[in-house]
């Protein structure tokens, strides 16, 4: 029981997240994922993205897990992506996978709403469509740099 407890607590704040930061919590995240699931993951955050707010930093962080969760899901063997870059007064995170895509007839599951409620609540965007690399997942999420109640400390 204290240990169901432990795992709650950590996954609603990520411990990665608190002690090393963003850069290092995506990094585990993905290390994890591919030891778990045996699917390959290449991940790269560039150097120089823009300092987030705490909440920020949470929905990044909850976006490429739920992103990641849904490449297991639904592309099970596929290779999966994740970048994290800021340019042109965004900050971007995508997940990308090689799978088989989305099906035309697509209606969002409650994974991909909660992606898109986060995002609202941070004042950022949230597209999740065709892998424009082809074939495949592409989930972004786009954080405006410029709004100050979304800037770290």
């Amino acid at each position: 029981g204290l240990e169901d407890v432990r795992r709650i607590a950590i996954e609603l704040r990520p411990e990665a997240l608190d002690d090393l930061g963003l850069e290092s919590a995506l990094a585990v995240l993905c290390e994890r994922f591919a030891e778990r699931t045996g699917q390959p993951v290449s991940q790269r955050v560039a150097p120089d993205f823009a300092p987030m707010s705490h909440e920020a930093e949470l929905v990044v962080y909850r976006v490429a897990q739920e992103a990641l969760t849904n490449v297991v899901r639904h592309s099970p063997g596929a290779a999966a992506e994740l970048t994290l870059e800021s340019r042109n007064g965004l900050t971007a995170l995508t997940v990308r996978d090689s799978g088989v895509g989305l099906p035309v007839d697509h209606a969002p599951g409650t994974g991909i709403r909660g992606m898109h409620e986060r995002a609202t609540l941070i004042g950022a965007r949230l597209r999740v469509g065709t892998n424009p690399a082809g074939g495949g997942c592409e989930v972004r999420l786009e954080i405006p740099t410029d709004v100050p109640s979304l800037v770290g400390p």
